[in-house]
């Protein structure tokens, strides 16, 4: 998998059933993360709850072998950063079919909206909960949450941008 090939992202729902599929280039790849630069595609506007998602919006998304969320760093079309969406789902499935690379990922519902100046928003409890996760998904989905807050507050990679913001 090299910089700029392009890779086929589907996310499915808890049960694993596809519900969309969309297209990026992979921006880097290494043992610890594979980071995808993807267009915002669908044409509409889309409000978040505090972002809105307009045609022309980039996200980088980051996917975590053995990591239970992704983030997706969010971009205005004029390049200011608009925060991230960190999704809580199973860890994602990456591997080559008929020699191109896909990105699987199963949502869980749980989501971290995070705005650019670190305030977040927890969203999706009621649609989590509607799933009847395990206590074994529970627990992941928490430790999940946990290690995504963690990152923001030390500005790791992908949250560097707000520690840069305080600094």
């Amino acid at each position: 998998m090299g910089q700029h090939e392009p890779v086929m992202l589907i996310k499915a729902d808890a049960d694993g059933r596809p519900k969309t599929r969309y297209r990026g280039h992979i921006v880097r790849h290494d043992a610890d993360v594979v980071v995808v630069r993807c267009p915002w595609t669908l044409g509409e506007v889309l409000d978040l709850g505090g972002v809105l998602l307009e045609p022309g919006d980039v996200f980088d998304e980051y996917y975590y072998p053995g990591r239970w969320f992704n983030v997706f760093r969010m971009w205005a079309v004029e390049g200011r950063l608009k925060g991230w969406y960190c999704n809580v789902t199973y860890p994602p499935e990456i591997r080559a079919r008929d020699g191109d690379w896909e990105i699987r990922w199963r949502d869980l519902a749980l989501d971290l909206l995070v705005f650019p100046d670190g305030t977040e928003r927890l969203l999706d409890e009621d649609e989590f909960e509607a799933l009847q996760p395990s206590e074994e998904v529970r627990a992941r989905a928490a430790a999940a949450l946990a290690t995504l807050r963690a990152w923001l507050a030390a500005g790791r990679e992908p949250f560097e941008e707000r520690r840069k913001a305080e600094g």
